[in-house]
């Protein structure tokens, strides 16, 4: 798919520019070519999600400014002291499983008050239970993983310095690779319900903080600190996590599910799947997504039914598109275009077109939502949600959107801004 854009003044001669020419003001370029398994790899680095703009905007503005420059280092700087992260630090294997085996707990089920030994849990919908975070899980851990190499990756690729690369490429070995902390390539485990159950199909969705991982490989990959077997390795597990996403009974009922659940399966299946170099599972997946994700989740009016009943609607209302608009930028590496298809009226315009007026303040969102009543979720949620828009602005060449976005007062953090950066907005022809 071909759209074109122009760069403004603001963001002046983009250097270290990724296998992209954008001359100025006063000339538009095409926009990088996602091809298929390979992804941006011929633009400078094999990633999927995040473009190559994205990136040369990023380094521009690290070359530019000081300020964020310093404070990415000192980010990367903290996490060469942390790490390796392994499934093995937990201090006992899930019923059934090994050491090696991913566990957690779901987010909003609790010790039953009424019962003395708490068990089976009982759900408490929008209230996350702090014990999912405790050394007991692997929530946490995979959770620091992420953030750690997403941030090492990051300054590596902006700041040149190669010892983020090797901290990144050792976090990677121990989790994945190394026979004796890697973790095996499944979620059996995850979002487990003491007393009830030992592994859900929502537990798939812990898979998420994978992602990331997957874009960061592609951003060490030049420097040499993953040999190509390491590399080939890292495709192995992916390839072997996609196939178990795509046969195990959990994963059967992840892709049955009609909400977020489904939405994000589809997304998570497809990266996985083009990483580990199987495209035909991926495009599969997404030529059919306007069917079986937008047709039978999203309303007429581009909101997600099923979200909107939630407590926290405003955040899975958000998070749903998010999702759908992630599957759209997969799709263009396998020549499926989902940014202007339709099923039934439903379309991923319409949905950023029902949620935009709500976070530029034009209206009142509609329904309860535990995280708008607290000031420090609710600044989280925006920062999501803007995050969301940017992505839509992208995906559609639409300046208009991202004006209405930055001209809002919004929380923001250093590695959104550097990896999903506001869509350039000139005077358009």
């Amino acid at each position: 798919m071909k759209r074109y854009f122009k760069f403004g003044l603001k963001y002046g001669l983009l250097s270290g520019l990724i296998g992209v020419m954008l001359m100025g003001p006063a000339h538009s370029a095409e926009l990088a070519r996602c091809d298929g398994v390979e992804g941006y790899a011929t633009q400078g680095a094999r990633t999927f999600l995040w473009r190559p703009e994205w990136l040369a905007i990023a380094k521009t503005q690290i070359t530019t400014s000081p300020e964020q420059a310093k404070a990415l280092k000192s980010a990367a700087d903290k996490a060469l002291g942390r790490g390796p992260y392994s499934v093995t630090d937990k201090p006992r294997a899930p019923t059934g499983g090994s050491p090696h085996d991913y566990a957690s707990i779901g987010p909003y089920w609790w010790p039953d008050p009424a019962k003395p030994d708490g068990l089976p849990y009982v759900r408490r919908d929008g209230e996350v239970n702090p014990e999912r975070a405790t050394a007991s899980f692997d929530m946490t851990r995979s959770q620091a993983l992420r953030d750690d190499v997403q941030t090492l990756s990051l300054a590596y690729s902006l700041l040149g310095d190669e010892a983020y690369a090797r901290h990144a490429a050792n976090l990677l070995r121990v989790w994945f690779l190394d026979p004796k902390t890697r973790m095996n390539p499944n979620l059996t485990f995850a979002q487990a319900v003491p007393g009830q159950s030992d592994g859900r199909g929502e537990g798939i969705i812990d898979a998420l903080r994978f992602q990331p991982i997957v874009e960061s490989i592609g951003l060490i990959a030049p420097s040499g600190a993953l040999t190509a077997d390491e590399l080939r390795g890292l495709e192995q597990w992916f390839g072997a996590l996609a196939n178990w996403m795509r046969d195990s009974d959990n994963c059967r009922d992840a892709r049955a599910r009609s909400n977020n659940h489904g939405i994000y399966y589809d997304m998570m299946l497809a990266h996985f799947s083009l990483f580990a170099r199987q495209e035909p599972q991926a495009k599969t997946v997404l030529s059919a997504f306007a069917e079986t994700r937008l047709k039978a989740q999203m309303a007429a009016d581009g909101s997600f039914p099923q979200e909107m009943s939630r407590t926290r609607s405003w955040h899975y209302s958000v998070w749903a598109l998010d999702g759908a608009l992630s599957a759209a930028q997969l799709a263009q590496c396998v020549d499926v275009d989902l940014w202007r298809a339709s099923a039934d009226g439903r379309n991923l315009k319409t949905g950023v077109d029902y949620l935009t007026p709500y976070l530029t303040g034009a209206r009142t969102w509609p329904k309860a939502d535990l995280d708008l009543n607290d000031p420090k979720r609710k600044a989280r949620e925006q920062v999501a949600a803007k995050r969301t828009l940017r992505r839509a602005a992208w995906g559609f060449g639409d300046a208009q959107l991202s004006q209405a976005i930055e001209n809002r007062t919004l929380p923001s953090n250093l590695e959104d801004d550097l990896l999903l950066p506001a869509f350039p907005v000139t005077t358009q022809k």
